[in-house]
């Protein structure tokens, strides 16, 4: 699952490609890039709250975003305007395995519940992690550090 972004800001291309890589090379992602994109090739893999990847300085959440994706391609195009126009696409199916993580946790703790409560908790889980993993971490967040980082306009 991909979800995608357009960023617009006054920075020459290339101050624009090297904010970006200073970002994401903060956030412990590597990455190849060239003269027009960049295209992550390793995301941090986080598995306990102990590892410092886990974290960042850079949002209000104190989260890094990056290891809930499984990577992120951008592509930064100079406009007829004078406009930088920066093209982000987030692979999202790393969140998604997270999300059947806590949805298979929760099933089973839901198979020894009745069933009015059992529902509700798997639906409850399913939807907060859905919210918050797959759409603000793996979406939202994302855009936002981005957007930090390049002084966006739109």
């Amino acid at each position: 699952m991909h979800r995608t972004y357009e960023l617009i800001c006054q920075l020459a291309p290339d101050v624009a490609l090297k904010r970006i890589e200073s970002l994401l090379s903060e956030e412990g992602v590597k990455y190849a890039s060239t003269k027009t994109s960049i295209t992550t090739t390793s995301a941090p893999i986080v598995l306990f709250g102990i590892q410092p990847k886990l974290y960042s300085q850079k949002n209000w959440v104190g989260l890094n975003p990056f290891p809930f994706v499984s990577g992120v391609e951008l592509k930064i195009i100079q406009e007829e305007t004078g406009l930088v126009k920066v093209t982000v696409r987030v692979n999202q199916g790393r969140g998604l395995l997270w999300v059947a993580f806590w949805t298979t946790c929760a099933l089973l703790a839901a198979s020894a519940m009745p069933e009015p409560g059992a529902a509700i908790l798997l639906l409850g889980v399913t939807t907060s992690a859905w919210l918050l993993i797959v759409s603000f971490f793996g979406g939202h967040l994302i855009k936002k550090e981005l957007a930090g980082s390049l002084d966006v306009l739109l």
